[in-house]
C-alpha cells in the first residue's frame, strides 16, 4: 500500500495501543458534503447488493448493509489514497499494511456489547475507520466503547470478550440493563473520524432510523499461505 509519511503522534499511538479507539474531530470537515453525496450515491443505486438482516446483536431490529462500499463509488474509492487515511493507518501498522475492505451501513437499530473480529484473526491486528454522517450523542445512537478491551493477552480484555459473546445473555451475565456497563462514549459529528480495533468492545444505544455509517478497513500485512 502507499508509503505514506505517518502523521500520529507519539502520545496518539500511545492512546490507541492502550485504549484501542481515537477520535479525529473535524479531520473530513472540508469534504464531508461530497463524501455524504457519494454515500447517498451507493444507496440509491438500485443494481447494488443490500442485505438486510435482523440479528440478535441488534435487537432483532433492521440493518442494511452494502459490502465492498467504498469501491462502488469513485468520490469515495479515491479515500483510500487520502493522505489522511494513509498516514493514519500507516502510523500504526507500517507502510506494508494491507486494505481490508469496507461496508455501508443504515441502521434503524441499536447494537449491544461485542467486537468485530468475526472472521479477522485475532492476533493480527486489524483497524476501522468510521465515517458517521449523522450529528450522535450519548443518547442518540453515538458508538461507545470499553477501553482496553484491544488487548490480545490482559486479562480483563479477554474476561470481557468471552462474558459479551453471547449478547442475548448480557443482562442475565451482568444483572444490569447493557447500556449501564461501564464504557466511553465517542460522540460525534459529520466530518469526525473514529478509529478503532476490531477487538475493542463496542456498541450504540438509543439511535433513531436511518443512522449513516460507512467504515473503511485495515489490517498488518498477513502471512502469505504455505504452499502445498
Amino acid at each position: 500500500m502507499d508509503t505514506a509519511t505517518p502523521v500520529l503522534s507519539p502520545q496518539q499511538v500511545t492512546f490507541f495501543e492502550t485504549f484501542g479507539f481515537l477520535r479525529f474531530p473535524g479531520l473530513f470537515t472540508d469534504i464531508v458534503e461530497d463524501i455524504t453525496a457519494g454515500f447517498e450515491r451507493v444507496f440509491a443505486a438500485e443494481e447494488n447488493l443490500r442485505m438486510e438482516t435482523f440479528e440478535d446483536l441488534h435487537g432483532a431490529d433492521r440493518r442494511i448493509i452494502i459490502p465492498a462500499f467504498i469501491t462502488k463509488d469513485p468520490y469515495l474509492h479515491g479515500l483510500l489514497d487520502d493522505p489522511r487515511v494513509t498516514g493514519i493507518v500507516s502510523s500504526l501498522l507500517g507502510p506494508d499494511y494491507e486494505y481490508a475492505e469496507s461496508d455501508g451501513n443504515l441502521f434503524d437499530c441499536e447494537s449491544h456489547w461485542h467486537s468485530d473480529i468475526y472472521g479477522a484473526p485475532i492476533k493480527y491486528q486489524h483497524l476501522k475507520l468510521s465515517f458517521y454522517l449523522d450529528p450522535l450523542r450519548a443518547e442518540s445512537g453515538a458508538i461507545r466503547v470499553m477501553p482496553g478491551t484491544n488487548s490480545v493477552e490482559h486479562a480483563y480484555a479477554t474476561a470481557v470478550r468471552r462474558l459479551t459473546w453471547d449478547s442475548t445473555k448480557l443482562e442475565e451475565t451482568f444483572g444490569m440493563d447493557p447500556r449501564e456497563l461501564p464504557g466511553h462514549v465517542i460522540e460525534s459529528d459529520p466530518g469526525d473520524l473514529i478509529l478503532w480495533d476490531f477487538r475493542t468492545i463496542h456498541a450504540s444505544y438509543g439511535g433513531g432510523e436511518r443512522r449513516r455509517l460507512f467504515s473503511v478497513n485495515f489490517r498488518e500485512r498477513m502471512p502469505e499461505p504455505a504452499e502445498a
